[in-house]
This record gives C-alpha cells, sequence and structure tokens, in this order.
C-alpha cells in the first residue's frame, strides 16, 4: 500500500515539476529553432534580443477570415476591371460616335472665340494609309482639304449659316436644292453662283427650272467675303455650296458627315445647259434612273437623295396638274388632293413636302409616300415601281440605315465632273470669274 502511495507521489511530483522545466528550456531556444529552419524569409517577427523568420506557409488564417480577404481582393479586382474598361470605353470611338445629338447640342470641340455650332464636331479618327489614298483619290477630293491653308474655313461656314437660319429656316432645304442643280448641270463648279460670264451668254441661274424657285446666293456672298479676309484666295465658291449642303441637313437633324473638298470654280454659265439635265415633277422612273446614272448616281442614290425633300416646300405649279388628270389624281391620297385645292390658289404657293415634320430630316417622307402622300408626282412613283418600291419601303423603316447611306451618296452627287488641281480657278467673289 505504500509503495503503491509511493509511485504516485512520484508520477505528480514529474507532471507538476519536472515536465515544466523542460518546457521552459525549450521555449527558450523556440526562436533559435525557427532562424534555422527559415527557408523562404517571407515574413520578420522581432522580440526583445531575437529575429524570428517565418514562411508564410506557417500561418493559417481561420477560414472565416481567409474568406473574407478572397472576397475583399475579388471585389477590388472586379472594381479594377470595370475601371479598365470605362477608361476604354472613353478612349475608342467609332464613325458612329459622330452622329448628331440634341442631348449634346452645347458640346462639340468649339474652338475659343468660335460662335456657337448647333452640332457636334466630328472629331478626328486615324485612318490607315489605305483609307487614306482612297479619300485622297476621290476624283482629286479629300476630307480635311482646308486643315493646313484655312483650319477655319468649316466653322465661318457653319456660323455663317446659323446666322442665316436663325432668320429663314426654308435656307436649310433651299442649299441642297441649289448643290444639286450646280452639280447636274456641267458638274459641281459653283456655276450656277454665276451672274455673268466672259462669253456674255444668260446664265444658268435663269433658266426655268432655276429662276425664282433656287435661294441661297446671299448667303454664300457673305461667307466668301468673310473667307477671303482671313484666308485670301483658298477656298473655292463650289466648296462653299457643299459644306454648306452637309451643315444645312446636320441643322436639320441629319447625323453629320465629313464633306470632300478641292473642288475649283468654273469659268463659265449657260442657260442652255440646264435643258434636260434636272429631273423634273413629271419625270417618270426610266428618266430618272437615266438622269441619275448619267451623272455617275445609281437606282438607290435616287430614292436615297429624294429623301431630301423631308424638308423644304414645293410650289404648286410644281404638283397642281395632278388634280386634272384622273389616272394621276388617283396616285394622291384624297385628303391631300383635298390640301392641294385648298392652298393653291396661285401657282407660286407652296406646301410642304412632309408637313409632319416640316424642318426635320426623318424617314417620315418615306412612310408618306407608300401612303399616297407624295406631293411631287416623280416621288410617289418611286414608292409604286418595282426597282424602286423596295427601297422606299426600307428606308421609312429604317432611318438610321437611310441615315448612313444619305452622307455617302451625297459626297457622291459632290464629286460630279469636278475640277481640282490646276482646273478651273478660285473665285474672288462667286458671282462672277476673276
Amino acid at each position: 500500500m505504500m509503495a503503491a502511495k509511493a509511485r504516485i507521489s512520484a508520477a505528480i511530483l514529474l507532471v507538476c515539476i519536472i515536465l515544466p522545466l523542460l518546457a521552459s528550456a525549450f521555449l527558450d531556444h523556440l526562436p533559435e529553432f525557427l532562424e534555422h529552419d527559415s527557408r523562404n524569409k517571407d515574413v520578420t517577427i522581432r522580440g526583445d534580443n531575437n529575429i524570428v523568420r517565418a514562411n508564410d506557409n506557417d500561418f493559417t488564417l481561420p477560414r472565416s477570415h481567409e474568406k473574407k480577404n478572397e472576397r475583399s481582393l475579388r471585389e477590388k479586382k472586379s472594381k479594377k476591371k470595370k475601371h479598365k474598361k470605362k477608361k476604354n470605353k472613353k478612349g475608342k470611338k467609332s464613325h458612329k460616335d459622330k452622329i448628331f445629338d440634341f442631348d449634346h447640342i452645347f458640346g462639340g470641340n468649339q474652338q475659343e472665340g468660335d460662335e456657337f455650332s448647333p452640332y457636334l464636331q466630328p472629331f478626328d479618327v486615324p485612318q490607315t494609309t489605305e483609307e487614306q489614298e482612297q479619300t485622297e483619290n476621290y476624283d482629286g477630293l479629300r476630307e480635311g482639304f482646308y486643315q493646313k491653308t484655312c483650319p477655319q474655313a468649316e466653322n465661318i461656314i457653319r456660323n455663317g449659316l446659323i446666322r442665316a437660319f436663325q432668320n429663314d429656316s426654308t435656307i436649310a432645304a433651299a442649299l441642297p436644292r441649289l448643290l444639286l442643280h450646280d452639280c447636274f448641270v456641267n458638274g459641281c463648279d459653283g456655276s450656277i453662283l454665276l451672274d455673268t460670264t466672259p462669253s456674255g451668254a444668260r446664265v444658268e441661274k435663269l433658266a426655268g427650272t432655276n429662276g425664282a424657285t433656287v435661294k441661297g446666293f446671299e448667303l454664300i456672298d457673305e461667307i466668301k467675303a468673310e473667307l477671303e479676309r482671313q484666308c485670301p484666295g483658298i477656298v473655292s465658291c463650289s466648296d462653299i455650296l457643299a459644306y454648306l449642303s452637309r451643315d444645312a441637313f446636320v441643322l436639320s437633324g441629319l447625323p453629320n458627315y465629313n464633306v470632300l473638298g478641292g473642288r475649283r470654280d468654273g469659268m463659265e454659265s449657260n442657260e442652255a445647259n440646264v435643258v434636260g439635265n434636272l429631273p423634273l415633277p413629271g419625270d417618270t422612273v426610266d428618266q430618272m434612273i437615266d438622269l441619275f446614272q448619267k451623272k455617275g448616281l445609281n437606282s438607290e442614290d435616287l430614292v436615297v437623295l429624294i429623301g431630301a425633300h423631308s424638308i423644304g416646300v414645293a410650289h404648286c405649279f410644281n404638283f397642281l396638274y395632278r388634280l386634272d388628270e384622273p389616272e394621276k389624281a388617283q396616285m394622291l391620297d384624297p385628303r391631300l388632293a383635298g390640301v392641294m385645292r385648298f392652298i393653291c390658289t396661285n401657282q407660286m404657293n407652296t406646301l410642304p413636302f412632309d408637313p409632319t415634320t416640316q424642318y426635320k430630316m426623318d424617314s417620315i417622307f418615306y412612310k408618306q409616300l407608300m401612303m399616297k402622300k407624295g406631293l411631287i408626282e416623280s416621288d410617289q412613283i418611286l414608292a409604286q415601281d418595282i426597282r424602286t418600291r423596295g427601297l422606299v419601303q426600307k428606308f421609312g423603316d429604317d432611318e438610321m440605315g437611310w441615315f448612313d447611306k444619305f452622307g455617302k451618296a451625297m459626297n457622291k452627287l459632290g464629286a460630279i465632273e469636278v475640277l481640282t488641281g490646276n482646273q478651273g480657278q478660285i473665285r474672288r467673289q462667286c458671282r462672277a470669274v476673276n
């Protein structure tokens, strides 16, 4: 019994006294042990007299803390990615970004001292060498033609139009009509602007299809005078008309498009050349397609460009005859026929091509053609003829598609039989040759 008690006492002594002493001795040498075993010295722990280095693998985080850190890292990475994407979106712009936006009407990259521009200025998109060659070889015309010789030219032209538009909103439709009447007669050479020529012949603007129905000459005179003060002998009258036409459409809601420049002015203008070179209100589809093909334009260009009638008006003498011929009258919406009779008590009275949105470029005009509400006979028959009806329907349903094609078709129109290089001249004033 006594022996058993002695063994128990020895065991208790061992546990309570000897083992703690051994543990204490081991802990005194623990820093040394860790230092000798450190292979990856990632973490440094400093004590009173010792330096302890430990591998980060020796540290085990609680599972909840580990998840929290991982989630935090993921959130940071996600924020960085979103920020990067946002930054890239700001940096990358496409041609479609040039679309006119009324929400940004006070935007644009106006230079200090420029007057207010009602649409966004086109930003520069770097072109490949191939694109530059294609642009510069477009019959000698190219974008940004005056960037070096008269960088303010387009702003001067645009601001002149804005001032005129504030006084007379009908100027927007008149200018593109003037361009077409110039380009279809001996090319885009500004010959329709001449009052006199060295030959003394009657000039184009006196022709019956022009006369009182064309206007915008005074505005062009004002803009030309300003350009001559800023950049004498640099900007041609024919280019002024081309830029003005684009600006008139954009002012009316069309997306902005770049215009090719580099035309020079012709020195002749003859009334006799107008006959047979301009589309007429009573033309058939065959006649219109044939005329456009002679000018280097196709049937799609015809339908695209006829959309310019989304703005503007027609004089009664251009359509009133339709009421007197039963076959032609059948192509008219009865309500439109009634309006014609009511308004056209005088042949010089006018009706808007598109009474719904008379001053806005949009595809409603095409929709109205499909409903027999075309004012001009030559417009209306495009919606009946099998060769063009599909295009009228298409552009009525796809306004953005029409917008895209319109700018391209206008540049094709503006490149008809142009004078470039050393041909023609740069007139000092648009009504007379130098």
